[in-house]
C-alpha cells in the first residue's frame, strides 16, 4: 500500500511539474548581418535558457537551472607569443624533421615492396539505402499525421505577440506588393511599424514573436504523432533495413 501511495505522489509531482507553462520569444532581424536570438523559461525559476547566433560567427547559448547552471560559451584563451629564441628553434627542428621525412619518402617511392595506400586496404562500407524511404516520407499519410501534429502544436502553442518593424524591399516591386498585401491580409495589426520599399531591394526589419505552450501537452501531441501508423510504419521498415546490414 504504501509503495501505491509513494507512486501516486511521484506521479501527480511529475504531472505538476509537466503543466508549468514555457513562456518563449524569438528575435529575428533580416539584414546585416543577419541575427537571431531565443529566449524561453519553465516555471518561475525552474529553468531558463537563451540563445543567440550572428551570421558568420559562433552561436552563444545559456541554460540556468534550479539545481545546475551552464555558463555561456567561453572566450578562447590567448596564447602569449613565442620568444624570438623559441621561434628560432622551432623553425630549425621543423627543418630538420622535414628534411628527414622526404628523404624517407623518397626511399618508399624507389623500393620494390612500396606499401599499397591506406585508402586501398579499407574497403568503403556502403550506407543504407534512403530512397526507399523518401516514398513514404512524401506520402497521403504519413504528412497527413505530420500537419495534423504540427497543426495542433501550432493551435496550441499559439501566437501571443507578434511584430515586424523596419524596412523591407524585394527584387521586384510586385513582389514587394504581394508580401504587403499578405501581411495585411493575414496580421494587419503586426505590421504598423513595418515600411515597405518598392523602388529597391532593401534588407532591415525585425520581426518579434513570443507566446507559451504547455509540456504535458505538448509530449501528448508528440506521443500520439509517433504512435500513429505511418510513423510507426517507417520506424519498422528503418529497423529491418539496419538488422539486415549488421547481419550481412
Amino acid at each position: 500500500m504504501a509503495i501505491i501511495v509513494i507512486l501516486a505522489i511521484l506521479f501527480s509531482g511529475i504531472l505538476l511539474i509537466l503543466c508549468l507553462p514555457i513562456t518563449y520569444a524569438l528575435t529575428i532581424h533580416i539584414g546585416t548581418p543577419f541575427q537571431i536570438e531565443g529566449q524561453s523559461s519553465w516555471g518561475r525559476k525552474l529553468a531558463d535558457a537563451s540563445w543567440s547566433y550572428t551570421l558568420g560567427g559562433a552561436p552563444h547559448h545559456e541554460l540556468h537551472t534550479c539545481w545546475k547552471r551552464s555558463p555561456a560559451v567561453k572566450e578562447p584563451v590567448e596564447t602569449p607569443p613565442p620568444t624570438p629564441e623559441e621561434a628560432t628553434k622551432a623553425w630549425e627542428e621543423l627543418e630538420k624533421e622535414s628534411q628527414h621525412l622526404t628523404y624517407e619518402n623518397l626511399l618508399r617511392q624507389e623500393g620494390p615492396d612500396a606499401p599499397a595506400p591506406c585508402d586501398a586496404k579499407e574497403p568503403k562500407k556502403e550506407k543504407p539505402p534512403i530512397r526507399q524511404f523518401l516514398a513514404r516520407l512524401f506520402n497521403t499519410d504519413f504528412l497527413a499525421a505530420f500537419f495534423t501534429w504540427l497543426s495542433r502544436l501550432l493551435g496550441h502553442g499559439q501566437i501571443r505577440s507578434f511584430t515586424l518593424t523596419g524596412i523591407i524591399g524585394l527584387p521586384e516591386p510586385h513582389e514587394t506588393g504581394m508580401l504587403a498585401g499578405a501581411l495585411y491580409a493575414i496580421c494587419p495589426g503586426s505590421v504598423t511599424g513595418l515600411q515597405f520599399n518598392f523602388v529597391e531591394e532593401q534588407y532591415d526589419c525585425t520581426v518579434r514573436a513570443s507566446g507559451r505552450l504547455y509540456p504535458a501537452v505538448l509530449l501528448l501531441f508528440t506521443a500520439a504523432f509517433a504512435v500513429s501508423r505511418p510513423v510507426r510504419r517507417l520506424w519498422a521498415d528503418w529497423h529491418a533495413v539496419n538488422k539486415e546490414d549488421h547481419h550481412g
